[in-house]
């Protein structure tokens, strides 16, 4: 499926962020076609942060790809705190933050740009619907872009999806928390981060168009008591649904409460 538009006029240039822990060489392939489809798109510019306790991706070299790696020992990928770092890096306004195995057609991803411009706070550029491909689907997928049909694949969510790729106003959505540090690991940050900026009374939209995410096996965090990170994370998530705007207000601007990791990012 070619998504190319070429006579798109005057888009601004976006930075695509993604924080990354490569635990298969199926992650691996799955960030390279990623990276090549974004790539297709010339308003794209892509900022890429692997954590982990030794380097494992390598691609080549291309001017709008900027990599950095971080040591870090932890078993548990604390993708939060990376993506503020990379939100805050990023060169350009407008922002997208990307799972590292999703397609999205370059038409919702303009259209999602747009939705910015306008003055909406984040955006989805998609209509909520996840399409998950098949193993050999995604086998040939990787080796042709163009293999990719509209409409394939399968849906396993029966309610409109919050995660995957989003884009944001970079100013806008750091003055709203930005990324919610206190979930670690991965956890319910998807529907905060929604519910956060409802509460804010902030703008968000989506786009029409579905999102294809490429298969992955997945493999649980080794020597990590998954139960209790479940638990800790659903009461970050429960904290947030409880405040009111005024109280969310108050605790953006104290960096207090759910907000104190804000004191870091001085």
């Amino acid at each position: 499926m070619t998504t190319i538009m070429k006579d798109t006029p005057s888009m601004p240039p976006v930075s695509i962020v993604i924080p990354l822990r490569i635990e298969s060489t199926e992650r691996e392939a799955n960030l390279h076609c990623v990276l090549q489809y974004l790539l297709r798109s010339p308003f794209v510019y892509i900022d890429l942060l692997e954590a982990d306790k030794e380097r494992h991706f390598f691609f080549t070299h291309h001017e709008r790809i900027r990599y950095r790696f971080v040591h870090d020992e932890e078993p548990v990928f604390y993708r939060t705190h990376y993506l503020n770092e990379l939100l805050r890096e990023a060169q350009h306004s407008i922002v997208g933050i990307w799972d590292a195995d999703v397609l999205i057609p370059e038409a919702q991803l303009i259209a999602a740009v747009w939705h910015v411009l306008g003055g909406c706070v984040l955006c989805f550029p998609y209509n909520g619907k996840f399409r998950f491909l098949e193993k050999e689907r995604s086998n040939a997928i990787r080796k042709d872009m163009d293999e990719l049909q509209a409409g394939e694949g399968y849906c396993l969510l029966g309610r409109p999806s919050v995660g995957g790729a989003f884009l944001v106003n970079k100013t806008k959505y750091l003055e709203a928390g930005g990324e919610n540090e206190g979930f670690y690991g991965w956890g319910p940050e998807d529907a905060e981060r929604v519910k956060r900026l409802e509460i804010l009374e902030l703008p968000i939209a989506r786009t029409k168009g579905l999102l294809y995410h490429l298969h992955h096996e997945r493999k649980p965090d080794i020597g990590v008591d998954n139960r209790k990170k479940a638990q800790h994370n659903q009461k970050v998530l429960l904290n947030t649904c409880r405040q009111s705007k005024e109280e969310l207000t108050k605790a953006l601007k104290c960096h207090t409460g759910i907000f104190s990791y804000l004191d870091n990012h001085n």
